[in-house]
């Protein structure tokens, strides 16, 4: 090799070396505990200390105690480093914080997501929301939530939900086992809950316009039995209001959120079989 060419090698070595340390200034010291390997759309990522919202990357680093957010018409995927996969829908933030006994935590204070630990062998997955926190081990499960409720669907598998106490101090001393093709829900405030599921519905009537004024005018009646069965449902639990029923899954399919994660599901399994 000629003396430039060895001058030449010797600069790109320094450079890529200087830009890896700006690429990880900030994360010194923190532990890697998964990547980015799905972003679509707007995804964006904060790291510890800072309040800057940065663009995410295929295969960007996560760190303990970074967030993760998604805006509208938004969805990311983030593989753990023992192979567990959290998805989450638009609208949501969560945060990958380390848990007591040294595993990984997720903590999504509203939103959607996709749990699959199927492919992971190495201990729990708990998943805390503002009501309660969800304890996995080889499952596939989706969750919504916000800071009144909780609504989890097993797929595969079964998970241990607890509730958090009403002052929001420690863990109830109850646990639901939800299974494979059940659904829970947990409310810690009902006429709350309520008022923003009526809120959801007027959103909606006002985004179908006309096609919905004929629907309601169809379905009125059959509505407001929907509505009193669905309340009807929940039973209370010293402050907390719960269901837990089966789902149909041949309706629950229909979604594009469901069938884009088993999509996803599949692709991953296919994968990593070879």
């Amino acid at each position: 090799m000629s003396m430039r060419a060895l001058g030449r090698l010797l600069a790109t070595v320094r450079y890529g070396t200087f830009f890896c340390l700006i690429a990880s200034s900030g994360t010194s010291g923190k532990e890697l505990v998964g990547n980015i390997t799905f972003p679509l759309g707007e995804v964006y990522i904060q790291r510890e200390g800072s309040t800057d919202w940065k663009d995410v990357y295929l295969n960007m680093p996560a760190y303990e105690m970074d967030k993760v957010k998604t805006l509208e018409e938004s969805r990311c995927e983030v593989t753990l480093t023992d192979r567990k996969v959290v998805r989450i829908g638009e609208n949501t933030v969560f945060r990958l914080v380390r848990g007591r006994e040294g595993e990984v935590d997720v903590d999504i204070g509203a939103g959607k997501a996709w749990i699959n630990a199927l492919l992971s062998t190495k201990g729990h997955l708990r998943v805390w929301t503002p009501t309660a926190v969800a304890a996995i081990r080889g499952t596939v499960y989706r969750l919504s939530c916000d800071s009144v409720y909780s609504n989890y669907r097993v797929y595969r598998g079964s998970i241990a939900v607890t509730p958090l106490r009403h002052d929001g101090r420690g863990l109830e001393d109850t646990t639901f086992y939800v299974n494979s093709g059940e659904e829970l829900t947990i409310v810690s405030d009902f006429e709350e809950y309520k008022r923003r599921q009526e809120e959801a519905f007027k959103k909606f009537r006002e985004r179908e316009g006309r096609k919905f004024e004929e629907f309601r005018r169809r379905q009125r009646e059959k509505f407001r039995e929907f509505k009193r069965w669905e309340e009807e449902r929940f039973r209370q639990f010293k402050k907390l209001f719960y269901t837990l029923t089966k789902f149909d899954i041949e309706k629950d399919m229909t979604s594009d959120w469901v069938k884009w994660n088993m999509e996803r599901d599949r692709l991953l399994e296919r994968g990593r079989s070879r």
